[in-house]
């Protein structure tokens, strides 16, 4: 009797159940394999490789190579504190600061540990044997840079997200850095990928290489020379800037203080500063022979003329202007030579503020250059109706005005180039008119005789 009633009981039970599995099946069968399968599909992102900047030669001064970075699901951690010591040993952590991040995402399905680790640490990471649903890695790139510091201020860095800050990196940003791809994987319930779904793949776009008119070599040598001088005069800041005349191109330019690309993290924070293009100051004497240009396209002195310079002491209007010396008949070669800045102030008094006035402008001061790098400056022509009597004898000097040492550099190449003034860059394959070799001329600001 027993025995049958247990028999009836387990029967029972047996019916309930297959009637629960029938219904499941024949109701909620087709939503729950739809939610198995949507558990089962990860969508992987994969990135595009950062395009390679390299010198008018090839030479690469920024690529970048593949690279793992780490991750956890913090809400899958079975054994948090555990967890966070182990990968804390394997990866040269802080524990408790990695533990207590994990505790504070406790919550999140995605968490860094440690981005762009090595081949050693990931097999550190490896050799722990983690269940495969609390962690991963995901592919990135590392942006390196051969060439160490050379041309730092003009290459810039891409960071930790692979943005550019700075320099190239920053100016052509959209162009280096491509577009990710992704595509759809099957994994079983411990995370291990069990096949790459067919037809999912959307290939990245990998960035676009680009190529400075910088030589490395005349980079080098340039940057060399400023460590000398910053060792042997210790100023506060130096740069330097060499262009082609004929067709603007940048050859080199250089800034000290500087930093490491690879380590910007350690930069000092003057380092980042692209000081041909950022720093402004009076020209002063490097402003002279522009004026004494202009002042024979215009007529307005000759070339064999004879200035009076003095003896070195000249009282032009409520002032007193010196030389350096004593000098007394000097002819317009002689000024320039000696540097009078009586003899320039009298050619001053010839043109007259307005023909000064046009004279910078048309020499390129006063506004920017328009070179591809960020954070240029435009460099200060105040507007004419600021100028005073002081003014004429003041801007032949290269008093009252400011600029880069890239637009003194691009004047004096105007100078050499037959008075032609051609805006100066430093990519060669760009959209701002440098491509292709075609040279951007701007103005012919004085004929070549001149």
């Amino acid at each position: 009797m027993r025995a049958g009633a247990c028999a009836a009981v387990v029967l029972l039970i047996y019916l309930i159940l297959a009637g629960r599995l029938a219904q499941l099946h024949w109701t909620s069968g087709p939503e729950l394999q739809r939610v198995a399968s949507r558990q089962r599909i990860v969508h992987e992102v994969l990135p595009g490789r950062p395009g390679d900047i390299v010198d008018c030669r090839g030479v690469v001064l920024a690529a970048s190579i593949e690279t793992h970075s780490m991750f956890v699901v913090p809400r899958k951690l079975r054994d948090a504190d555990s967890t966070a010591l182990l990968l804390a040993s394997a990866l040269d952590l802080d524990p408790r600061a990695l533990s207590e991040r994990i505790s504070t995402h406790a919550a999140k399905g995605f968490l860094w540990v440690k981005r762009r680790i090595s081949e050693d640490e990931a097999a550190r990471v490896r050799a722990l044997g983690l269940p495969r649903d609390e962690w991963g890695f995901r592919q990135e790139f590392q942006r390196i840079y051969p060439q160490g510091l050379c041309a730092a201020q003009v290459i810039g860095v891409r960071d930790i997200d692979g943005t550019g800050r700075g320099g190239i990196e920053a100016a052509f940003d959209a162009r280096l850095r491509g577009a990710p791809g992704r595509r759809e994987l099957l994994q079983d319930a411990r995370g291990r990928v069990l096949e790459v779904r067919t037809g999912s793949e959307q290939p990245a776009r990998h960035g676009e290489t680009i190529r400075l008119t910088v030589d490395t070599y005349l980079q080098l040598q340039s940057e060399r020379v400023l460590d000398e001088v910053m060792d042997e005069w210790k100023p506060r800041s130096s740069c330097a800037v060499v262009l082609d005349p004929q067709t603007g191109a940048v050859l080199a330019m250089a800034s000290r203080p500087t930093f490491d690309p690879s380590h910007p993290e350690r930069a000092p924070a003057n380092g980042w500063t692209n000081r041909v293009i950022s720093d402004q100051y009076e020209p002063g004497s490097t402003f002279k022979p522009m004026i004494v240009a202009w002042a024979l396209e215009q007529g307005m002195i000759q070339r064999d003329e004879v200035f009076d310079c003095e003896l070195g002491e000249w009282r032009m209007g409520g002032r007193v202007l010196h030389d350096h010396h004593r000098y007394g008949a000097l002819s317009v070669s002689q000024i320039l030579a000696k540097s009078s800045n009586i003899g320039m102030a009298k050619i001053g008094v010839r043109l007259t503020n307005p023909r000064l006035h046009d004279a910078a402008l048309a020499f390129g001061f006063g506004r920017r250059t328009g070179i591809e790098l960020p954070a240029e400056e435009d460099g200060l022509v105040r507007p004419l109706k600021q100028w005073t009597r002081y003014s004429t004898g003041s801007i032949p000097m290269g008093q009252e005005i400011s600029a880069t040492p890239l637009q003194v550099a691009t004047a004096f190449a105007t100078l050499a180039n037959g008075g032609v003034l051609v805006s100066p860059h430093v990519v060669v394959t760009a959209d701002l008119g440098t491509a292709s070799g075609t040279t951007p001329v701007l103005s012919q600001v004085i004929g070549a005789e001149t």
